[in-house]
């Protein structure tokens, strides 16, 4: 295991790739930002998008929003900075907790319009339980379809602009090809952000219909609309800490009561307890999980240093998700015997040995 000399990111993560001082393609990328990204060039562009198309539609844009910090920020911003008349939808997610609902109806009392749509949650159970089973991604059916919805909803209402938070690869650490591009396409996003899957074949048995919110709609009510889908980490240098503190003076926005599962932090990714379980996959898969992830980006932006990112991952990285356990057995309807054979099958025996029961790590990041 490689890992990066400016954060603590092993080179185990899916498409990242470390430069020949061995620095990771997201610390590469977080420099660039502050030597030779013209913000405010980028911020124009944008400015000079929203003008052409302020005001000819019904809607400006949609932005997709949770109720969490980051969507709350890019839907403020859209809104009161850029003048624009946003539809925020949101997808309600598996097991919703009862604070992101919260969180959402403070944040829409101030004066935005909301489409929430809740997919079927059988057949999003069963794409759930296919995803965790098979690929040991417990959330495929609600990652799957936050793009999808986003874009059919775009081509329904005729929304000639889609604004999502961040764009994941080039912010962590992944894929570099949209460093520099505004917009992406729907073939982008079954590419990189479903991983590969074609919706289509997640679940047999259903009809077409029945799995319409899985779908995009075709190329050419695409091209027809000439829609543009971006990123608002394009424009503006993104940091998940800032937005937080929006959210929290603006809106009202609760942080959890406690610290989450597997990380130091209490403000982010509390939609639904199968996060807890979706980063503790990604730990046993990659040997890095959701403490590590917040680590990097605390490191990036100057509020930890490596050896104190060190520590909080030697103390929280794969911590077990022992209290919400019986919390996804009931939602997979799966025995424990069951649920501890998905994970056995999806550890990487290269990173980890069992010890009594539970999947302990053969590496030490350092």
């Amino acid at each position: 295991m490689k890992i990066c000399k400016k954060c603590i990111m092993p080179n185990t993560r899916p498409r990242l790739v470390f430069n020949d001082n061995g620095v990771c393609a997201a610390c590469e990328w977080d420099e660039i930002k502050k030597t030779s990204i013209d913000w405010k060039a980028r911020y124009d562009e944008l400015k000079t998008l929203c003008d052409s198309i302020r005001g000819k539609h019904k809607y400006d844009c949609i932005v997709p929003v949770s109720g969490g910090k980051d969507s709350t920020y890019v839907a403020d911003k859209m809104k009161n900075e850029f003048g624009m008349h946003v539809l925020t939808v949101t997808i309600t997610p598996p097991l919703e907790t009862e604070l992101i609902q919260r969180n959402l109806s403070s944040f829409l009392q101030y004066g935005f319009e909301n489409i929430k749509i809740t997919p079927n949650p059988q057949i999003a159970r069963e794409i759930n339980k296919y995803g965790f089973v098979q690929q040991g991604r417990p959330l495929l059916s609600w990652t799957s379809c936050l793009n999808s919805i986003m874009f059919s909803l775009a081509v329904e209402f005729d929304v000639p602009l889609i604004m999502f938070g961040e764009e994941g690869e080039t912010e962590y650490g992944g894929l570099t090809e949209m460093r520099y591009k505004p917009y992406y396409d729907s073939d982008f996003a079954i590419k990189i952000y479903t991983e590969g899957n074609d919706p289509s074949s997640f679940i047999k048995g259903h009809s077409e219909s029945e799995m319409n919110l899985w779908m995009y709609p075709s190329k050419e009510d695409i091209q027809k609309l000439d829609l543009k889908v971006a990123h608002w980490s394009y424009y503006e240098d993104w940091d998940p800490y800032d937005h937080y503190v929006l959210a929290r003076d603006k809106y009202g926005m609760e942080k959890a009561s406690n610290r989450s599962t597997g990380t130091y932090t209490d403000f982010a990714q509390m939609d639904t307890p199968l996060y807890e379980l979706h980063t503790y996959m990604m730990y046993l898969k990659f040997g890095f999980g959701r403490c590590l992830q917040d680590a990097c980006i605390d490191i990036r932006k100057g509020r930890l240093t490596r050896d104190d990112a060190l520590d909080m991952v030697a103390k929280y990285d794969g911590e077990y998700p022992e209290k919400n356990i019986p919390v996804f057995l009931d939602y997979y309807g799966m025995t424990k015997e069951e649920f501890d054979a998905v994970l056995d099958r999806h550890a990487n025996k290269d990173l980890f040995e069992k010890r009594d029961g539970i999947w302990k790590p053969k590496f030490t990041i350092q």
